[in-house]
């Protein structure tokens, strides 16, 4: 199922360093590189006051359960 929202960040990232795109949605430039690395689907969408936010898009259950250690 393909969904329709927001810019994918690999597409918002380009032309822009990660550093950039780091301070541009509040979060360390770590954060985006392991966005993009992993392939999570992250959404960048502008809100009402026209600053850009991150959205990730996932099914409800999807995350990993951990494994008793």
């Amino acid at each position: 199922m393909t969904v329709q929202f927001g810019i994918p960040l690999s597409e918002f990232a380009k032309g822009r360093s990660q550093v950039e795109v780091a301070e541009i949605l509040g979060v360390t430039q770590g954060a985006i590189s392991q966005m993009i690395l992993s392939g999570r689907d992250v959404r960048v969408v502008h809100g009402s006051d026209g600053r850009p936010e991150g959205f990730e898009i996932r099914r409800i259950g999807s995350r990993r359960k951990k494994t008793a250690a």
